[in-house]
């Protein structure tokens, strides 16, 4: 057998030698632990109680509050259009009130 480094191909290409080392397999493998069908569905109904007992003891998000800027905003422009079209809501409001 010819080295790779004889190989006019791979001449530019030679890194040297190759061998990493020797591979040792495990001494034994690992043992699988089986259930049954029943142990499963217990297990199962045990992680899902405990999720649920931690569930209901967590504390609520906090809901962030509305922005103070956008209540002023709102509040002025809401005053502000009632100034303006207060003869036109003093009607609507009449037709209501009439019509029953």
């Amino acid at each position: 057998m010819v080295e790779q480094i004889d190989n006019p191909a791979n001449r530019s290409m030679h890194y040297g030698n190759t061998r990493v080392g020797i591979l040792n397999p495990p001494n034994s493998f690992p043992k699988f632990q089986l259930y049954s069908y029943n142990e499963g569905v217990r297990t199962y109904n045990e992680m899902q109680q405990d999720l649920y007992i931690q569930e209901k003891k967590a504390k609520p998000p906090e809901l962030h509050k509305f922005p103070t800027i956008l209540k002023i905003a709102f509040g002025t422009i809401s005053i502000v259009s009632a100034v303006i079209f207060r003869k036109d809501i003093t009607k609507y409001l009449k037709n209501l009130i009439l019509k029953k």
